[in-house]
């Protein structure tokens, strides 16, 4: 739910203080996740239905993120007592589409991401022992690799892209589990014995 863009020629390091477009405000993301404690490693699959990042640049006001996919499986984690912290950058995948507009009508798109490979990082959650763990999740932040193309002349300009989540994980409790998968087995005796 957050989220910046700054041309590729800024340099390295300079995106977020010279960023021409930016997200303003909150979208709503849904998918999955999954903790191995075993081997402490962390899949994530999100997917981002629409977005809005506003600036400006080269007569293009919006930039408007429809049906997103970042998947990132196998990022190495840290765990410490409920903590969850991600220990290196992980390669993920983006897919999906973006579109171009003034603020009024489409100039440019929807244009499809091609599958692209991006950094995952900055990954914590905090409170994963209780239902409603709350995780975060950076994509595109440190090798400038989430790039797309911007502006309404030519093929317009290249652009680095960032996007962080905040999103909350919902974990049953252990109770509940196991009244569930109690019930189900009494169903499936019951229904034998007929």
């Amino acid at each position: 739910d957050q989220g910046h863009a700054c041309l590729s020629s800024a340099g390295s390091g300079l995106c977020a203080t010279e960023q021409k477009f930016s997200i303003d405000s909150t979208f709503a993301v849904d998918g999955s996740f999954t903790f191995d404690d075993v081997l402490n490693t962390v899949d994530i699959d999100l997917t981002l239905a629409t977005a809005t990042m506003t600036g400006g640049h080269d007569g293009v006001s919006e930039v408007v993120f429809t049906n997103v996919n970042y998947v990132v499986a196998g990022m190495s984690i840290f765990n410490s007592g409920g903590q969850l912290f991600g220990t290196s950058q992980t390669s993920g995948s983006i897919t999906g589409n973006y579109e171009q507009t003034d603020g009024i009508s489409t100039l440019v798109g929807p244009t499809a991401i091609a599958p692209m490979s991006s950094v995952f990082t900055a990954f914590s959650c905090s409170n994963v022992n209780v239902p409603g763990a709350l995780c975060g999740l950076t994509v595109g932040a440190l090798l400038r690799d989430f790039n797309l193309d911007v502006g309404t002349t030519g093929s317009g300009d290249a652009f680095d892209f960032v996007h962080t989540f905040n999103f909350s994980v919902a974990i049953p409790e252990p109770g509940t589990a196991s009244l569930l998968a109690l019930g189900l087995l009494t169903l499936g005796l019951r229904r034998h014995r007929r």
